[in-house]
């Protein structure tokens, strides 16, 4: 961070520790405030906290650290809700941060900002997370029906209340019980004025857990059901480079077709994917779409697609099988799923009308787990450094060995942040 973004930072840092004081002696001496934005505790903590983890998507603010804290409050809840919205495929389905911007509480906007910035690179060399609004963070993959996010039904008027699921009451979704955001440690003054090293000791835990349950929810047959009506067509959804105004694209293509009821109607464990085939068949939109295809197959001199041919693109046969694997082994089918999948780097390329790309793409794409691994992937040197580092943690040492020493095939989608929770668990 160069001077000038420095002083910025720090100017705005302390308009929101100044509000956060502010409204914490308010509560403390039962006073009433109005209900304006401005005298929300929650809201200065939340998007106090991922200023704090990123100020770099909030260049705006940067640009005016000397806004009043009306203006200040609104423009990080506006930042950070457009965001959100732009990695929406479908219309009202919720996005999930891979770590919460509430993880650490107020630690990060109260510790001074060279300590904090050293934090946040030991945790990033640990674990390759990097909490905040960043799209590394924030993308399509955090796209979640809200039975599988929050275990609640859908927004009402969206696809997902219409489709009136029941969520299985054993489902790991992801806000269940006993998750761990430490978001206390921002109200304890020993650990905002603690070390990086010490600071990042006490936030492991959490960004651990939050991983490893991203990973295990994402595994699911449910979501990946869901997400499989979408990716047939756009393979970029399952990747979390693709820019936001790429994913609005395909809100937009698909906003008026059928697609967005089937990926609701997919998450039930008595979902058909032939009769959905059928539905999405009977009607215009699968005719574009092939057309759409045909057109960058023509531009390889290979022959159009047929009935039969499209259809097998759309559902693959077997799922019945995939949903008995990812019961039994979750990491294990991922990886096996992925190795499956038909060229969706290749699917996409022609979508898009690129032959060269096409015959460049290898037989293996983005996938299922190839999605899980690019948000959760970490080199071995953070390999490394996080057993290292975890083995200093009472109670982990022990849990190392074992961890480290899963199949290779797993690990090919199973960062050393989910093997550890594996074993600790």
């Amino acid at each position: 961070m160069d001077r000038e973004t420095k002083r910025a930072y720090q100017l705005v840092q302390n308009t929101i520790v100044e509000n956060l004081d502010r409204l914490m002696a308010a509560q403390k001496a039962k006073q009433k405030l109005s209900s304006a934005d401005v005298n929300d505790l929650k809201k200065w903590r939340r998007f106090g906290a991922a200023f704090a983890w990123d100020p770099s998507v909030f260049q705006d603010v940067l640009e005016k650290p000397y806004m009043k804290p009306e203006e200040l409050i609104s423009r990080l809840r506006k930042t950070e809700d457009g965001l959100m919205r732009q990695f929406q495929y479908v219309d009202k389905i919720p996005l999930h941060h891979i770590l919460a911007n509430r993880t650490g509480g107020d630690l990060g906007i109260r510790t001074p900002i060279d300590i904090w910035e050293d934090t946040k690179k030991r945790i990033f060399d640990l674990t390759g997370a990097t909490p905040g609004n960043n799209q590394a963070n924030l993308n399509a993959l955090g796209a979640f029906d809200e039975l599988w996010h929050q275990g609640r039904l859908g927004a009402k008027g969206s696809v997902f209340a219409e489709a009136g699921l029941i969520r299985p009451e054993d489902f790991p979704y992801l806000h269940r019980a006993g998750q761990n955001l430490a978001d206390k440690l921002g109200l304890d003054p020993k650990i905002v004025r603690a070390s990086a090293e010490e600071q990042v000791q006490a936030l492991l835990p959490s960004i651990l857990q939050q991983q490893e349950r991203f990973a295990e929810t994402t595994a699911t047959p449910q979501v990946q059901q869901q997400r499989s009506v979408f990716s047939r067509f756009f393979p970029e959804i399952l990747d979390p480079s693709t820019p936001p105004e790429q994913t609005q694209l395909i809100k937009q293509a698909t906003k008026n077709t059928s697609l967005p009821k089937i990926f609701a109607e997919a998450g039930s464990i008595t979902y058909n994917p032939q009769k959905a085939l059928e539905e999405f068949m009977a009607g215009p939109e699968a005719t574009l779409v092939k057309n759409q295809l045909n057109k960058g197959r023509a531009k390889l001199g290979l022959p159009p697609l047929k009935g039969m041919e499209f259809r097998m693109m759309l559902f693959l046969p077997g799922a019945e099988e995939m949903g008995k694997a990812f019961a039994r082994n979750p990491l294990e089918a991922v990886t096996g799923a992925a190795m499956g999948l038909a060229d969706p780097d290749a699917i996409k390329s022609l979508f898009q009308g690129k032959p060269k790309e096409a015959l460049e793409k290898g037989a293996m794409g983005a996938g299922i787990g190839a999605g899980i691994g690019e948000m959760l992937k970490v080199n071995p040197v953070q390999q490394a450094r996080l057993a290292s580092y975890a083995s200093k943690i009472p109670g982990v040492a022990p849990k190392i060995p074992a961890a480290l020493s899963m199949l290779g095939g797993v690990a090919r989608f199973a960062s050393p942040a989910q093997w550890l929770l594996v074993a600790i668990n």
